[in-house]
């Protein structure tokens, strides 16, 4: 496998432990048995997830790693079982979960066997620092979050109807002052929280100067987007109790698997964290209609210890967005992206652009965890996954 997964795979849901094809046929690839269940080690912690629309969801965080920090498999099945009286939503996204007690998995099924609808489905597995829709196949190379062109609209920054999400000034309630039309979608990470409305979803992926700037670094596969910051919503009502995670490693034969693991954790309180303030956005250093941006943001609730600020460009003549991210502590704060701070040195925002930021407090450091800051098998998590999500504000630069 190129080096480059060894550097992204981490926090993109793929690691170093399954083989990927090299596009030869008729050819055995060299393996290497390796003891999964051994090596590996699955983490897990539920807790809230206040979201901008008011309302309280379930919250999930959860690890899967190999000793080096890479995620523990390249393909695995997921499946979470909640306490007596909680429903999973009959939201159409939920496939057969729905009304259950359970968010599940499909297992690998036979060639020409119809896959059983599920919320993670088949794509759907556990990496290194969450829940994505990264799973690999024998075929190809290995998946990595990356956005697509052309494809339908899968979030609020770019659905028709935004108004659940933003305020501010900027597309407003519509994509086509800007745009012309929905623009594309992400792919291989999840729009959060599950179940809700497409329009009200938002992406939450970590990018500079939180991160590394994975814009220059040699050989990052077209397309990559950002590292995921380990949290997982689902648009149900949280209940109290212990909530139980299952993953299952599937073997080379269908039906069996090579490693099981099962993890628990438990919510007390169901009340959430308060509502967070939104950011304001300022421009800076406007040069020709393009420049940086300065952003404040409020205190945290209490009960939150970190914050990570959210920016989203959307660039005004192609659509394709910009993740930038900030690690901000519970006091909150000015950061500025300033007119050289995009990628690899460059302009961040142009004339036209969309710029969107939101926040995200949480009573432990999901920056500090990330697979790209963190390498432990067993990064520190809180005793409660707590979160709370502002709206989103939005300028037209």
């Amino acid at each position: 496998m190129r080096a480059v997964y060894k550097t992204l795979g981490a926090a993109a849901g793929i690691s170093i432990l399954a083989a990927c094809t090299g596009g030869q046929s008729a050819i055995q690839p060299p393996s290497t048995a390796v003891n999964v269940q051994a090596t590996t080690s699955v983490q897990f912690r539920v807790g809230t997830a206040r979201f901008a629309n008011g309302s309280v969801y379930l919250n999930t965080l959860a690890t899967y790693r190999q000793p080096n920090g890479l995620s523990g498999t390249l393909n695995n099945c997921p499946t979470i079982t909640g306490p007596a009286g909680f429903v999973v939503p009959a939201a159409g996204s939920a496939g057969t979960d729905a009304g259950t007690n359970h968010i599940s998995c499909t297992p690998p099924t036979q060639p020409g066997t119809p896959a059983v609808a599920t919320t993670f489905n088949q794509s759907g597995g556990l990496f290194s620092y969450g829940f994505a829709p990264a799973n690999s196949t024998t075929g190809g190379t290995a998946l990595y979050a990356q956005f697509s062109t052309g494809s339908a609209a899968n979030n609020g920054l770019f659905a028709d109807d935004v108004s659940a999400v933003v305020v501010g000034t900027g597309k407003g309630n519509t994509a086509t002052n800007i745009y012309g039309g929905d623009v594309g979608a992400y792919t291989n990470t999840y729009m959060q929280p599950f179940y809700i409305a497409t329009s009200s979803k938002l992406p939450f992926l970590l990018g500079p100067p939180a991160t590394p700037d994975f814009h220059s670094i040699a050989g990052t596969p077209a397309g990559f987007m950002g590292y995921d910051s380990g949290f997982v919503m689902f648009g149900a009502t949280p209940v109290a109790g212990t909530y139980s995670l299952t993953v299952n490693v599937p073997s080379a034969t269908i039906g069996q698997n090579s490693a099981t693991f099962t993890q628990t954790a438990s919510l007390a309180s169901t009340a959430g964290l308060g509502a967070v303030t939104p950011p304001t956005i300022t421009p800076v250093g406007v040069v020709g209609g393009n420049g940086g941006a300065s952003f404040v943001v409020a205190p945290a609730p209490v009960g939150a210890t970190n914050q990570v600020l959210y920016i989203v460009r959307v660039s005004g003549s192609s659509g394709v967005p910009t993740q930038y991210s900030f690690n901000v502590p519970a006091a909150g704060g000015t950061f500025t992206l300033s007119p050289t701070s995009g990628p690899s040195g460059g302009v961040p925002f142009r004339a036209g652009d969309s710029v969107n930021a939101y926040v995200v407090a949480a009573d432990w450091d999901i920056v500090g965890d990330s697979a790209p800051i963190n390498s432990a098998q067993n990064p520190p998590m809180p005793a409660t996954a707590d979160i709370s999500v502002s709206l989103v504000n939005e300028i037209a630069y």
